[in-house]
This record gives C-alpha cells, structure tokens and sequence, in this order.
C-alpha cells in the first residue's frame, strides 16, 4: 500500500496493532493521535527502532479528540508535514458505567463527546482534506477501483445490542453506524469510502483490566461467543487495513462485525 494513515488512539490496543498492519502492508507515513504524550513516545519509538532502514516516517501528536480546534490543528500538521491524508482510522474511544438513572451529565458527556462528537470532528478535518487531494495511483488495470481516501470507524458490536450499566458507550456506538453510512452516502462521488468495523470482546489494556477482566472471560465463552476466545487486536487491526485498501474498493457504508461469532446468537 502506497499513501498516508492517519490514526486516533493510536498509541495503545486496535490502534497500535493498526499503525504495525499498516505499516506491513508498505505504508511509510503515519499520523499518530493519541490523548497520552508518554504512550505516544513510547510506541512510536519502539516502531522506529524496528524500522530496519525502511525510512519509516511518524508523525505522533498528542490531540484531545474533543477539542475540535486542537483536531484541525493536527490535520492542518499531518497536511503539512505529508501533503495529504489517504487512510483515517478513527478509534479513541472511551466509556464510563453507571445506570441511566444513576449517570452524572458530565460522565454522560465525556463518553459522548469522546466517541461521536469526536470522531465527528475528526472525519469533519479528513474529509475536507480528501476532498481537495488526487487521487492515489491506482494499482489496478481498472481505474475505476482508485480512491481519494478511505475512513475506517471503530464501532463496536454495541452498536447494535446494549450492554448492563453502558448506555452512553452504546448510545453513542449506534450512533457511529449512522455517522459511517451518511458519509458513505454523501462522498462516495467524490472518490471517498466510508466503512465501520465492529470488535466483538477484545484483549486489549481495557478489557484486561482487573475490573474488566471476569466480563471478558464470560463474554467469550462459547455460549457467547462461538469461537470460544477473545479476539487480539491484530485481528482487528488486519480487517481496518484492508477496508482501506484498494481491495476493498467496492466496500462502501458497511459496518464489518469482527466478533468472533458474537453477533450470531
């Protein structure tokens, strides 16, 4: 793969494991955003130090997703330093449990202004830049296959049935499939895709956690999931790269449910 990735929460979990599918699929230019500066060193740094010559490029930029001043300014810092953005993979994302009834409006807020306002503000700046680019060299006989650039949503399998105590994770997940399939509808003409994938239960800092951890053991029993196991992020990370790729070039408004089966029961 040829061009410029661009991803949020890009230091730890799915996007970590998407920044290295990237780049073991040829890309050399990445944007990193992430909320935690120590995070966003660390990893970029150890993907340096693998680089093996290959003159890998990295932009890392700490970017609270929620200030959509700061969200234009590392846009505006990805089009300068690259020239344009061909991939964007929007995946910070946060939650708070609480009952509906028992929720605090700033708790409310934070999961809701984090995971829609957020991705919104951020598929608001990549879009603007898609719009104005070329498109990339396409690599297929066909022509018709090439792409200005293609938006990847993390959703969840939330954003189709509810989980105990999550409403504002859920809520604002189902509202992320509206987001991706309106977009899809709207810049399809100008050359854009827009696709969302749906992590079933996932090993990642989060899940692992030892408030988190006994709700991932029987989340992904077979009853409930039918492989029997959590997923890691590279599985993940594999299907977002690919719905990126020229490969995918007549995927457009789907949300991919990656879930080992959990959707299926």
């Amino acid at each position: 793969m040829q061009g410029v990735a661009l991803i949020t929460g890009g230091a730890s979990g799915i996007g970590a494991a998407t920044a290295e599918a990237f780049i073991s699929k040829g890309v050399r230019r990445l944007v990193l955003i992430d909320i935690n500066q120590d995070s966003l060193d660390t990893f970029s740094q150890s993907l340096k130090a693998k680089d093996n010559g290959d003159k890998l490029d990295i932009l890392a930029v700490q970017c609270d997703v929620t200030d959509e001043d700061a969200v234009k300014g590392v846009i505006d810092q990805a089009v300068q330093k690259f020239g344009r953005i061909d991939y964007a993979v929007n995946s910070a994302g946060i939650t708070n449990k609480s009952k509906v009834g028992q929720y605090k409006t700033a708790d409310w807020n934070r999961v809701i202004n984090v995971n829609q306002n957020g991705v919104f503000y951020c598929m608001r700046e990549e879009l603007a830049q898609m719009e104005k680019q070329d498109f990339l060299p396409c690599q297929s006989k066909d022509t018709r296959r090439a792409q200005r650039g293609a938006i990847v949503n993390v959703c969840s399998i939330n954003s189709f049935v509810a989980a105990k105590l999550n409403a504002a994770y859920v809520s604002s997940k189902h509202a992320i499939v509206g987001l991706t399939k309106t977009c899809a509808i709207d810049y399809a003409s100008h050359g854009i895709r827009c696709n969302g994938i749906a992590p079933g239960y996932i090993e990642t800092p989060i899940t692992l956690s030892p408030q988190n951890i006994e709700v991932l053991r029987k989340s992904t029993q077979p009853e409930r999931t039918p492989q029997g196991r959590p997923g890691i992020p590279e599985e993940i990370a594999d299907v977002i790269v690919f719905l990126c790729s020229e490969g995918a070039s007549f995927v457009n408004g789907a949300i991919w449910e990656v879930d080992g089966g959990f959707l299926t029961l």
